[in-house]
C-alpha cells in the first residue's frame, strides 16, 4: 500500500506544477490578466512606499516578482484544493 500512496503524491505534486504553469502562462499570455497583476504591483508598491517599508521608485519595483508569481501561486492553491475536495 506504501507504494500506491507515493504514486498518489507524485500525481498530486504533478497536478500541482501543472497548474501553476498554466497560471503563469495565463499571467503572462493574456494581456487583460497582465494589467489586472501590474495595477495590483502599483498598489501594493505605494503602499510599501506609504508604510515606508521599502521605497519605489519609477523603475525599481520591490512588489513586482511576489505579485507576478505570487497570485498565480494563490490561484494554483485555491484550484489544486478545490480539485481534491470534489474528487
Amino acid at each position: 500500500m506504501q507504494i500506491a500512496k507515493s504514486n498518489s503524491r507524485f500525481h498530486s505534486i504533478a497536478l500541482f506544477i501543472v497548474i501553476y504553469i498554466i497560471c503563469q502562462g495565463i499571467v503572462f499570455f493574456v494581456h487583460p490578466v497582465w494589467q489586472l497583476i501590474e495595477k495590483l504591483s502599483f498598489v501594493i508598491d505605494d503602499l510599501l512606499n506609504i508604510t515606508g517599508i521599502a521605497l519605489a521608485d519609477g523603475e525599481f519595483n520591490p512588489s513586482g516578482l511576489w505579485v507576478i508569481f505570487g497570485v498565480p501561486l494563490l490561484c494554483t492553491l485555491i484550484i489544486f484544493y478545490l480539485i481534491k475536495k470534489l474528487s
